[in-house]
């Protein structure tokens, strides 16, 4: 596998899940972190942001840790950021004083969300007439984490400039560079997991379909905007 290949496979993925009826969001269906057990597969199977269909949550039962709650959650999807297929990695050897060395930059880097179908489970006793808002709420939290991306990618462009990983082997430089991008999808992930919450607090503890078009409304504001910077 490529450097490339290897920097789109950094996952760390988060299940968002839909609790009904209760008086505030328990444990389990709070957003959260999952790190799955074969991150190449899930990556590959990954697709960019786009309108989401029922078929597109092909997961066969939650995780072990939340089987218990299937009754209760109508639906979990799994989404995660990462470097998109645009990104260049430049790795090149010199010498200094007679000692030799390597260096890496990145070029062309921009961050994307992904929705897995594979670890994104829907529930198959769930009310047809709860189907579209319940498909609605799990395309708003793909939705914060593409204006997540876009933050990122924003970001990116300014912190990463004039970034320059240096070691004395080629793999010491690729171990460097995935670290920092791992780095960066990890504390944006986690910086988006309070807009994440208050969305499922406004929407999740009670069937309310008036404040989840507010939450759709002022996402697709954002998302015509381009670049978030909310």
């Amino acid at each position: 596998m490529d450097l490339r290949s290897r920097l789109r496979n950094l996952l760390l993925i988060l299940l968002l899940g839909l609790i009904a009826g209760c008086a505030q969001l328990p444990k389990h269906a709070q957003p959260h972190f999952y790190a799955p057990q074969d991150e190449a597969l899930v990556s590959r199977k990954g697709f960019g942001y786009r309108q989401l269909l029922v078929a597109d949550f092909k997961a066969a039962s939650l995780p072990p840790d939340y089987r218990q709650y299937d009754h209760s959650i109508g639906a979990q999807s799994c989404i995660s950021i990462r470097p998109s297929r645009d990104l260049k990695i430049h790795i090149g050897q010199a010498y200094y004083q007679n000692m030799l060395f390597y260096s890496g930059t990145l070029s062309h880097l921009k961050f994307e969300a992904i929705f897995v179908p594979e670890c994104s489970w829907w529930n198959p006793a769930l009310d047809r007439r709860k189907t579209e808002y319940v498909l609605q709420h799990e395309q708003i939290h793909f939705a914060l984490a593409e204006l997540a991306a876009r933050k990122l990618t924003s970001k990116a462009a300014y912190e990463m400039q004039s970034y320059i990983a240096f070691g004395n082997s080629y793999s010491e430089v690729e171990k460097e560079i995935v670290e920092k991008l791992k780095n960066m999808g990890q504390e944006t992930m986690e910086a988006s997991l309070q807009e994440h919450t208050r969305f499922d607090e406004d929407t999740s503890l009670f069937h309310d379909p008036q404040a989840q078009r507010k939450w759709l409304k002022n996402i697709e504001i954002r998302l015509a905007e381009g670049n978030d910077n909310s």
